[in-house]
């Protein structure tokens, strides 16, 4: 079993991730760069960030189509 500490340092570090993809979407469109690349790149900091999410659910999937339909499930 996963202990509260060890999900706490992997959530923050799927934050971690998330902010780089993010800063990585700014540089690139500051840049002039491909918008299909920034797009891309806020995608998965959002993606990172629902993963960071999820660590704390009893759920885990590797695909995002899973994590994507467990992030929308409407509460009961």
């Amino acid at each position: 079993m996963i202990t509260d500490e060890k999900k706490n340092m992997l959530a923050l570090h799927r934050l971690e991730q998330a902010k780089e993809s993010v800063e990585e979407a700014r540089y690139l469109l500051e840049g002039g760069k491909s918008l299909r690349s920034v797009v891309n790149r806020i995608y998965y900091g959002m993606f990172y960030a629902v993963l960071g999410l999820l660590i704390y659910e009893p759920y885990s999937s590797s695909k995002h189509s899973g994590v994507l339909s467990y992030f929308n499930l409407k509460p009961a």
